[in-house]
């Protein structure tokens, strides 16, 4: 009885009043509805408004829509109505759905599996109730199912807030197909769309879920949702932290550009972050994607990180702009929000891991053995502080001071018209004084240091670094192997020759041939054109990088990813340890490079075993060399 009595409140509208704000949000909806013309009277009556009302309201909204490419047409006498593609529409309402639901309100609406009031307000559950009317509930549980299939044959998983957001817009989907509201324009989209895996799988998954649509998909809305779980972000799992050694090379070096430029304007050093480069090309590629297709990009942490680290997010506007000139696209604020996201954990963790060393220098009025006793007990208290020198108060040169980098001045008597941070103590110090020199170290930690300083501090560790490529390439140029004129019949045929020719014991081959397998089944590597394939894998059974060049006496017959056959004759295998580093992955990334835009691919075909040692050696001399230049 209680449940029968509130439907029928619910469902009463003369009582109803509605806020101004309130008011914009039910219009939107009912705009949003249909394409067909809406009478301005059937709106006042609904609001229970004058017509002036309305259209100041529409007046607002028109600023509201135009962020989606929508405009609002009136035709005096016959009514209004929106103008735009199906598609805008679909993103407006995805928008207003967000507006009015917060995330939270979205995952407990798809766990629970139905409705559930978020608010005790009559009129706010009347306008959730509008809202939820682009939704059918029965089919967030299908959506769900539907990208459990999709992670589970594509190996991968979605980040929980793009997941959510693929189920709403599922359901919007259906729920708009179902009332005749298709998508026609496929334009838009790339042409191999229809041909890609996760097109294949969303198709042969709707086939066999038809009859609960209760309407067939055409091809164009299938496109729809899969350039939308392409553009998805993937959740960080324990695999997520690893790169491909085939991933995208630009991605890789697009990433480190914008390090680059992150660790240039914060004064932190991040070049050898190995997270934040993995987390960059993991977020990258299905971001630049994203942005190149339009896609809607919500970031709902967007003004709490704009208000909260203003100079993070400038400084993580400017590695955007490295984006926009590589990729030739714009990069919009809530996706600047999400790099920052990156670039501050990194930060954060760097300044947490790093202890600041402080060149100071002391100025004692007293003789060498007081003011070496001031040294010896600074340095003792302050294992942080390295004393540079000790000068004259009275012949002190400020310039020369501040070429040297020092940070802080201690010192027995005040010096007036200097710039330095400085602290005056006793010459014997006491508690106070070391007070007073903690609490100045802490108050000069510079926020953005200077580029010079930062290469400064950290020319040792880029040393190491270069010592750590060096012994990459060793490792590739000692392990690499040509054969040619081999009899391979199939795939399997040739990871069992291969895993043989580089495991050393029977139980390393086969757990190399497993890993072998293991990829190749994600979809092979084929660079159809050139009659060449990167077989590649990473595994226990080995513990350096190995690099061999394979030429079959015939060709192999191998299908790709989607599903063309192509005829293989030259192979180049690739290998690396579980735990690769992403300093190896650079190694063997800037081979496969090369192969694919150099004319080395015709050495690899042609030529004799020195030429492709030559060739190898050629590419990691001038990738070390680069590296070199780098530190300079």
């Amino acid at each position: 009885m209680r449940e029968a009595l509130k439907a029928s409140l619910v469902e009463e509208k003369a009582d109803l009043i509605y806020s101004p704000e309130q008011r914009l949000v039910m219009l939107k909806a009912e705009l949003l509805k249909t394409f067909e013309l809406t009478k301005l009277y059937t709106l006042t009556r609904l609001f229970d408004v004058t017509e002036g009302t309305i259209s100041s309201d529409l007046d607002k909204l028109e600023v509201w829509l135009g962020k989606y490419n929508l405009v609002i047409t009136r035709k005096p006498g016959l009514g209004i109505y929106i103008e735009g593609s199906e598609m805008s529409v679909r993103s407006a309402i995805i928008s207003l759905i967000y507006e009015q639901f917060h995330e939270a309100d979205l995952i407990n609406l798809i766990i629970n599996k139905e409705k559930s009031p978020v608010n005790i307000s009559l009129i706010q559950n009347k306008i959730n109730q509008v809202i939820l009317d682009f939704i059918d509930i029965s089919t967030l549980q299908l959506g769900k199912k539907m990208l459990a299939y999709i992670e589970e044959q594509m190996g991968y998983q979605i980040a929980d807030n793009s997941l959510v957001a693929l189920i709403i817009r599922f359901s919007v989907t259906l729920q708009r197909c179902r009332q005749g509201i298709f998508i026609a324009e496929s334009v838009c989209y790339e042409s191999k769309t229809k041909s890609e895996k996760i097109f294949i799988l969303v198709k042969e998954w709707l086939n066999t879920q038809t009859p609960h649509f209760m309407v067939e998909l055409p091809e164009e809305e299938i496109q729809y949702l899969v350039v939308h779980i392409k553009g998805a972000k993937l959740r960080e799992t324990s695999s997520y932290h690893k790169i491909s050694m085939t991933e995208d090379y630009r991605t890789i070096k697009l990433a480190k550009e914008i390090i680059y430029v992150a660790e240039k304007e914060t004064g932190i050093y991040l070049e050898d972050n190995e997270k934040l480069l993995i987390g960059l090309v993991r977020h990258l590629r299905p971001a630049i994607y994203r942005m190149k297709m339009r896609l809607d990009i919500m970031n709902p942490l967007l003004e709490d990180i704009k208000e909260m680290y203003p100079s993070l997010f400038e400084a993580t506007r400017k590695c955007a702009l490295v984006i926009e000139e590589r990729e030739n696209i714009s990069v919009p604020e809530d996706e600047i929000a999400y790099l920052a996201t990156h670039i501050g954990a990194a930060i954060k963790n760097e300044r947490r891991n790093v202890r600041k060393t402080y060149r100071a220098v002391v100025a004692c009025t007293n003789g060498i053995g007081a003011s070496q006793l001031l040294v010896t007990e600074i340095e003792k208290a302050f294992p942080n502080i390295q004393i540079v020198d000790v000068v004259s108060t009275i012949d002190m040169d400020a310039l020369k001071l501040a070429e040297e980098d020092i940070d802080l001045l201690v010192t027995t008597v005040p010096i007036p018209y200097l710039t330095l941070p400085m602290v005056i103590v006793n010459t014997i110090l006491g508690d106070q004084d070391k007070k007073k020199i903690k609490e100045a170290l802490e108050n000069i930690l510079p926020e953005n240091a200077p580029n010079k300083k930062v290469q400064t501090i950290h020319f040792r560790e880029k040393l190491k670094v270069l010592k750590l490529y060096s012994d990459l390439i060793l490792q590739v140029i000692d392990n690499f192997s040509f054969e040619e004129k081999i009899e391979l019949q199939d795939v399997d045929a040739l990871i069992q020759f291969v895993s043989s020719s580089i495991a050393k014991t029977e139980f390393s081959r086969s757990e190399l041939g497993n890993a072998f397998k293991d990829r190749e089944e994600k979809g092979s590597t084929i660079l159809g054109k050139k009659g060449m394939m990167l077989l590649h894998c990473r595994s226990n059974a080995v513990n350096e990088l190995y690099v061999k060049v394979v030429r079959t006496k015939g060709a192999i017959v191998i299908k790709n990813t989607r599903g063309e056959l192509s005829n293989i004759n030259t192979i180049i295998v690739m290998v690396a340890p579980l735990n690769i580093t992403s300093h190896a992955l650079e190694v063997l990334s800037e081979i496969t490079r090369k192969i694919i835009t150099s004319d080395f691919s015709v050495t690899l075909k042609q030529g004799t075993q020195e030429d492709i040692y030559m060739g190898v050696s050629t590419i990691l001399d001038h990738f070390i060399q680069h590296k070199a230049m780098l530190t300079r």
